[in-house]
């Protein structure tokens, strides 16, 4: 007779997942990747902000069709299917991700009255309203060459934006002057922050610089260097449509390295 063949085990058998499951589960794969990218996840929220402007009223009134119980609330469904028929410029990754930035309470509810005014982003004070943090010991990554602590700088979770114009206080009454140029920064950059970037700019080398509101350069109008552009009162807006500011600066031009004006000694004929 020839050998019994030995029974193997079983393999447990994968819980099967449904359809629905699968889409849902690669949804939220394809919504983290995209908010990840914070480039990309920037720029869409700029576009779409725009576009929440521009079509508020229509949406408005569109929504309003949807809304059985007239509440001002609608379903993730009744909201796409709206966007849908309002053409939105969006596909169907950005606008889940689009719905789930509307949704603050994180209900599954869109209140839709407030469309027409665009995304509102949290001030710093909303922010800190989270709960009590505790104090934990920073994993520090060792740098491959030095084994040295990199350290990572702070990022900002919800940055604003002001385009500054940056004119040469002496000559700003000169359109062409090339001291004048514009630069687009975070709202929460310090005046120090804003000095440097004008010496880079200008290739200016000097440590007598100094920063005013008005081209008068009086000493109300002084910008200190150790406070930020959102305790001046800009508070800034979105990256695609920037606070616009204007900035005067002056400086003094150090003569401290030239060897003519160090020179202790007459020159004679």
């Amino acid at each position: 007779m020839p050998p019994k063949k030995k029974k193997g085990k079983k393999k447990s058998k994968k819980p099967k997942i449904s359809k629905e499951e699968k889409a849902r589960l690669k949804l939220e794969k394809s919504c983290e990747e995209l908010t990840t990218q914070l480039d990309l996840y920037q720029s869409f929220l700029d576009r779409m902000n725009r576009w929440m402007k521009e079509n508020g009223m229509k949406a408005e009134e569109l929504f309003r069709k949807f809304d059985t119980n007239q509440d001002g609330l609608l379903s993730y469904d009744e909201f796409k299917a709206g966007m849908l028929d309002l053409d939105a410029p969006c596909n169907s990754v950005e606008l889940h991700v689009f719905a789930l930035q509307l949704d603050k309470d994180n209900n599954g509810r869109i209140d839709y009255l407030e469309f027409a005014k665009g995304l509102t982003f949290p001030d710093s004070d909303q922010l800190a309203d989270g709960p009590v943090l505790r104090i934990t010991k920073e994993e520090i990554q060792a740098c491959p060459c030095c084994q040295l602590g990199l350290w990572k700088p702070y990022v900002e979770p919800a940055p604003r934006y002001v385009k500054i114009l940056f004119k040469m206080a002496t000559f700003e009454n000169l359109r062409s002057y090339p001291g004048h140029f514009i630069k687009v920064v975070h709202s929460h950059i310090y005046v120090y922050g804003l000095i440097s970037l004008i010496k880079e700019e200008m290739d200016i080398a000097t440590t007598k610089m100094r920063l005013y509101l008005n081209k008068t350069r009086e000493a109300s109008d002084l910008l200190i260097p150790d406070k930020t552009m959102e305790e001046y009162g800009f508070r800034g807006s979105t990256r695609d449509c920037p606070q616009e500011v204007l900035l005067y600066y002056d400086f003094t031009t150090e003569v401290q390295g030239c060897p003519l004006a160090n020179c202790d000694y007459y020159f004679t004929s």
